[in-house]
């Protein structure tokens, strides 16, 4: 290999390192489509889409409240991204696999890779004020969310010539982050006296799969993919589609030649299970999965259906006979995953009189969480559900269509329209069952660790049940003995009730039941502490915003909030959400899906293409949605960005979460210890400034966005060349590669 090969491969070797290793990068004649979408778009295609105005609710409300006479100011901020592709290609050299009974057979691979990618912030917030006189209420409140999903699939389905299915292997990643935290404030001020508790709130749980590994072999070929490729028909005489034409019964009980009253070789079935034969069939099996007859006429009638109770034919047939799929009961998958569950909670209380309720506050301020890494192996039963639906129709979409597949070469495609499911239904049913049984066993452990951690702190805050009675003795005795009217103690000292006595601190000695009466027995007062109105004062604080404007006050609130909404009637929708049809396209000569589309009606009657590629002959849609349908190069490209983005803070970076209404409106309690840093000096700090450098650049698309470019130096003359930069090298490099050599 020459020195420029050598230097070539290294670097393209440490470009893809860096890539997700379940990743890989398909070869650019593979089938790719994907769907993305920004959620800072999210209120204005509410709008668009639903004629609902977010904004201007919220300023309904605000208007309401002023003219109710107190102050009220919220406001909501949503951002991240969705993303998700589907990229397929076949690798056609041939290699050997051995199916569940041992046999080998020379196959091809069909790859297909999934990426997902869904990532959210969401903060929300109001702070509303009411004062009457003496009486006044101040409510703050804070709640924020965050969720994250990231999946990376690599599945390799093992087919021959005729595109039966003889297994599959899968890799993948994953991981699943839910976090909500919500902070509420209220003063109270009435009767003079004032009531002013904090609660805080959070809750998060994560569930993390570093690597899944899985095999599935069959037990004898699948044509699952022919239903992308043969169109179901109903002939009962076409021998080609005849997974399509049998029709199957299922039954509790069957018993060959059960009954008499209509004949002989046949099967006689008990549908209800009430002791009596219903109805008869010439062909039954028994299905050890469902402990259920399946039953058919189909076949015909034959004295060899004796011992058909064993048989699996009714595992290739479809139970509606027309709908052109089936199920397949096929072997075995098995593997083996790693996972790393976590969870943690938090609760905090603040400004309640604990004193008045005799509770311990701090029992109720608490953090608790946990990490719990594990693995396992697995061996499951594989069934796979497939089907397509070929008369599915979006009018004037059906049929045959031809849809562009690649905008960027204008690459067109003729393609099958219906309804399929976008991958293989080989690789749903292993993702399905090796994610299942990766969540069952992280679950498991979590729930475990979580019910040890809050059970004991359960017990921490609960009362102290005293179960015994100490007699002054010493002695002991079932509490429940004390002052029962009987003596249960030696000495007596369990029934002391009407004895009690207590002394004054002047030394005065006064009946125990006098304390606290609300009457001062004891000369020098000291029997009277106030304990008994400890309730008193909360009952004239209720009385005091009862009989304030409170009432008046919110039911002014209410009714002019009716009229300012009857006033802000949504305004027609651009795109009719109650008749929208999904539709998806595939190619029948390989069996693969080449995309999917949603349809809306507009002005006519007629379909038109609201999300999905451009489809010759067919209008698209006039209302443009900020979710983007990409194929072809644009997919290839944004699905190697995507790769990079496995982080919350990648797919919804804070720069792009525009806080600063909220931060307005809830003060520096929002965001208690903001910096104030002010980098480019434009008066607005960095937090809020989605130009850190004032570069030009916004700050998620800087690779540097504390630090503005340094203008260019004048230029030297001289005979000096500039350095090309790390992508121009990658280009070069590239290049290098493909320029032939003058002897070749």
């Amino acid at each position: 290999m020459s020195n420029r090969l050598l230097s070539a491969a290294i670097c393209l070797l440490m470009l893809t390192s860096m890539a997700p290793t379940v990743t890989a990068v398909g070869p650019p004649d593979s089938v790719i489509w994907g769907i993305s979408y920004d959620w800072t778009n999210y209120e204005n295609d509410i709008e668009e889409m639903t004629g609902i105005d977010t904004n201007a609710v919220n300023e309904d409300l605000e208007a309401a409240a002023d003219y109710a006479g107190f102050l009220l100011e919220s406001d909501q901020v949503v951002s991240g991204m969705t993303e998700f592709f589907i990229e397929s290609w076949d690798d056609d050299e041939p290699v050997e696999i051995t199916d569940a009974s041992g046999v080998t057979h020379e196959v091809t691979k069909r790859m297909t890779e999934l990426t997902v990618r869904h990532g959210i912030l969401g903060d929300m917030g109001f702070t509303a004020a009411w004062t009457d006189e003496n009486e006044s209420i101040d409510i703050w409140m804070s709640a924020s969310m965050e969720e994250l999903f990231v999946i990376d699939a690599a599945y390799i389905e093992y087919v021959d010539e005729d595109l039966m299915v003889y297994g599959g292997d899968l890799e993948m990643s994953g991981e699943f982050a839910l976090e909500s935290s919500l902070e509420f404030n209220i003063q109270v001020i009435a009767a003079n006296e004032v009531l002013a508790p904090e609660l805080g709130m959070g809750f998060s749980v994560s569930f993390e799969i570093p690597s899944i590994s899985s095999e599935w072999r069959v037990d004898e070929p699948l044509d699952y993919l022919h239903h992308l490729s043969e169109e179901p028909t109903d002939d009962p005489d076409d021998s080609s589609n005849n997974s399509s034409d049998v029709y199957w019964a299922d039954a509790g009980h069957c018993e060959w030649e059960g009954d008499d009253w209509d004949g002989d070789t046949r099967w006689y079935c008990d549908y209800d299970s009430d002791g009596y034969f219903d109805d008869w069939w010439f062909y039954c099996e028994w299905d050890d999965n469902e402990y259920l007859w399946y039953c058919t006429d189909d076949f015909g009638q034959s004295e060899e259906y004796e011992f058909s109770e064993g048989n699996t034919e009714h595992l290739n047939y479809t139970e509606d006979g027309g709908s052109g799929g089936g199920e397949y009961h096929s072997g075995l998958v098995e593997g083996d995953f790693s996972t790393i569950t976590g969870y943690s909670m938090m609760l905090s209380i603040e400004g309640i009189p604990a004193e008045d309720f005799d509770i311990n506050l701090d029992a109720f301020n608490v953090q608790l969480s946990d990490s719990i890494p594990g693995q396992g192996t697995f061996s499951e039963e594989m069934t796979v559900f497939s089907g397509a639906m070929w008369d599915w129709e979006c009018p004037p979409v059906g049929g045959v269509e031809n849809v562009n597949i690649d905008p960027s070469s204008n690459e067109t495609a003729s393609a099958q329209c219906g309804l399929a499911p976008p991958i293989s239904m080989g690789m749903a049913s292993m993702m399905g069952i090796s994610m299942m049984m990766a969540f069952d066993s992280g679950v498991q452990e979590l729930i475990t660790a979580m019910e040890e951690q809050v059970g004991a702190w359960l017990e921490e805050i609960s009362p102290e049940e005293n179960d015994t009675f100490v007699c002054d003795n010493g002695e002991e005795i079932p509490a429940e003995w004390e002052n029962d009217g009987d003596i249960d103690c030696e000495d007596g000292s369990d029934e002391n009730e009407s004895g009690g006595t207590y002394t004054c601190d002047n030394g005065q000695v006064i009946p125990e039941a006098w304390v606290n009466d609300g009457e001062e027995d004891c000369e020098d007062g000291s029997d009277e502490d106030g304990s008994e109105d400890v309730f008193q004062k909360y009952i004239d604080m209720f009385e005091a915003l009862n009989n304030s404007n409170l009432e008046k006050t919110m039911e002014a609130f209410g009714e002019k909030l009716e009229e300012l909404m009857e006033d802000n009637d949504p305004s027609e929708p651009l795109a009719d959400l109650d008749d929208m049809c999904p539709i998806m396209f595939w190619d029948t000569s390989n069996s693969r899906v080449l995309g999917m589309a949603l349809m809306a009606t507009d002005e006519g009657d007629d379909y038109e293409v609201l999300l999905g590629p451009e489809i010759f002959g067919v209008k698209e849609h006039s209302y443009d949605l900020s979710v983007q349908y990409l194929t072809g190069q644009d997919a290839r490209d944004a699905k190697l960005d995507a790769l990079g983005l496995i982080e919350l803070r990648d797919l919804a970076p804070e720069s792009r979460h525009d806080v600063e209404e909220l931060y307005d409106i809830l003060g520096e309690d929002f965001l208690p210890e903001l910096d104030q840093t002010d980098t480019d000096g434009d008066g607005v700090i960095d937090y809020f400034d989605q130009d850190d450098d004032g570069d030009g650049m916004f700050d998620w698309e800087d690779p540097d966005p504390l630090s503005a470019p340094e203008p260019p130096e004048p230029e030297e003359e001289s005979g000096s060349i500039p350095g090309p930069g790390v992508l121009a090298t990658i280009s070069l490099l590239g290049a290098a590669m493909l320029i032939p050599r003058r002897d070749d």
